[in-house]
């Protein structure tokens, strides 16, 4: 039964990233009522066909259609195999309609059911939800069992780094930090961890190095780029400074922080 559980989330997390005032073509809206059309025909006929009940759920989520989309979890819910894909689309859904609680509810139920067979998206979305909440243990908790079921994630190894440093545990974000670069040498937000450990305590000689390869990582990081310009404006590298605040805005239009530093910097 792997197989129905990973059928639901590709679909899921896709449709996870829908915004709420995103504009559909008439013709994907078309093709989605098309394609629940024909899943609720089929499901008339083999209404025992898991997987077709739990695409039918994800496209629903995809039209909006939220309430219906609970309706087949209802269904999916009843048979212990299934029962994780029924709390994951209960886990849109309420994500979808902004109840963050519920959402991470039915979450962890499922991941709890799965454990380390888990889906790696599944347990990052988990993980970044509790984070947001600051609920640093479990979060960590569930970034660490990311880690162990994609072993060459260096995301996940980054956001327990950031969990850490939430927590003042700055050792041990450290050492999340280097090993998400070892896992990847090009993980910008790693090399910008590093550096802010170094910099909150006024060593900015020290934290330029991680900058400089944050930027070279992300040539279009919008923080990265910030980062750096403050380091060489507090270094006295007026010029360059000025060029890596502009470089930031060019990448982020709206930066507070870096549109002020760059302003105050101008007006001196």
């Amino acid at each position: 039964m792997k197989l129905l559980y990973v059928l639901c989330i590709p679909v899921f997390f896709a449709a996870c990233q829908q915004s709420g005032t995103e504009q559909k073509t008439p013709a994907v809206t078309d093709s989605i009522s098309v394609a629940i059309d024909n899943m609720r025909k089929d499901l008339q006929i083999r209404p025992g066909d898991a997987a077709t009940r739990i695409y039918l759920a994800n496209a629903l989520i995809q039209q909006g259609n939220y309430n219906a989309a609970d309706s087949q979890a209802a269904v999916l819910e009843k048979h212990p195999a299934t029962l994780p894909n029924a709390l994951y689309i209960y886990g849109l859904t309420s994500l979808n309609r902004k109840d963050t609680a519920a959402a991470i509810s039915h979450l962890t139920k499922a991941i709890g059911i799965r454990k380390d067979s888990s889906e790696y998206e599944a347990v990052m979305l988990t993980a970044d939800l509790l984070l947001g909440k600051k609920d640093y243990p479990r979060a960590l908790s569930l970034y660490t069992l990311a880690s162990s079921i994609d072993s060459l994630s260096a995301e996940a190894s980054y956001a327990a780094g950031e969990v850490y440093n939430l927590q003042g545990k700055e050792a041990q974000a450290r050492q999340k930090y280097v090993y998400a670069l070892q896992l990847d040498p090009a993980y910008s937000q790693a090399y910008i961890g590093l550096g802010n450990l170094l910099s909150r305590y006024g060593k900015w000689k020290e934290a330029l190095p991680h900058y400089n390869m944050a930027a070279k990582a992300d040539p279009t990081n919008a923080d990265a780029f910030y980062l750096r310009g403050r380091a060489l404006l507090t270094l006295g590298n007026r010029p360059a400074g000025i060029d890596d605040l502009t470089k930031a805005l060019s990448f982020r239009k709206n930066f507070p922080e870096a549109r002020q530093l760059l302003d105050s910097v101008k007006n001196q």
